[in-house]
């Protein structure tokens, strides 16, 4: 999926004071053709966007970041990418807190703290109309300086965990990049078994129950792992376990 190469040495970046969202830049840069890794981060944004179409909140002092990647070809694979950068934000934070944070995962991509959630990443991926080159986008936003008050759902930042811990969003950057490199390396060379086994390790998921909704749908279960594929499984009460390839997870109760 990726070229070896092209993850070994820190992307470049460009840096704006304010735009509408990273992943549109990167979209609208995709239809051009991508030829090498590049990242765009941005200290605002007025229209950033998160999964399902949501409104991500952008004000500045967080981290909002957007990787655009050339890849070989559209791939059930990109579940294990997301899994990749899921583990790339923990090893972030860990690293700059020096260990005194220590994040869980949410399936499919959530990094939280306690219970409450640091950071959101999107994924996309195309093809340019003009090169007919494959692309992937990793949209990351970070809650480095303060935590968007969201109805119903619990948000954190680094700050208010550790308010001694003061991290420009250029600092967070540097330390994801080799961070998110190291994991998609680590993916490319060893594959998913590897990502998986070190995603379950890290995730605070174990023994709660868990409910999916994905339009009109919703399953309902206790956290059984992730399949071969990434996806996350659930035992539901009449003993089924039910494999959830996309759509909204909440934690209901432990168990």
């Amino acid at each position: 999926m990726f070229q070896l190469n092209a993850l070994a040495n820190a992307w470049p970046v460009e840096w704006y004071d304010e735009i509408d969202s990273t992943s549109a830049l990167a979209g609208r840069r995709a239809a051009d053709g991508v030829h090498a890794p590049v990242w765009f981060a941005a200290k605002a944004q007025t229209a950033g966007r998160g999964r399902l179409g949501r409104k991500w909140i952008s004000e500045t002092g967080n981290l909002y970041t957007t990787a655009l990647i050339p890849i070989d070809g559209l791939s059930p694979a990109v579940a294990g990418v997301s899994l990749s950068i899921g583990l790339a934000v923990r090893d972030m934070v860990i690293e700059l807190s020096q260990g005194r944070l220590i994040p869980g995962l949410k399936w499919p991509n959530d990094v939280r703290i306690d219970g409450a959630k640091l950071s959101g990443i999107l994924l996309e991926s195309g093809r340019s109309s003009q090169t007919k080159q494959f692309w992937l986008s990793i949209g990351i936003g970070i809650n480095l300086a303060f935590a968007p008050d969201i109805p119903d759902y619990a948000t954190v930042s680094l700050a208010k965990v550790l308010p001694d811990l003061s991290v420009p969003p250029e600092t967070a950057l540097v330390v994801l990049d080799g961070c998110l490199r190291g994991r998609l390396t680590q993916f490319s060379k060893f594959g998913m078994s590897s990502v998986i086994d070190d995603w379950m390790k890290a995730t605070d998921q174990i023994g709660l129950i868990c409910r999916s909704k994905l339009g009109d749908q919703t399953i309902q279960g206790e956290f059984h792992g992730l399949d071969e594929h990434g996806q996350m499984c659930l035992n539901t009460s009449t003993g089924e376990v039910v494999t959830i390839t996309a759509g909204d997870v909440e934690l209901v109760k432990e168990r």
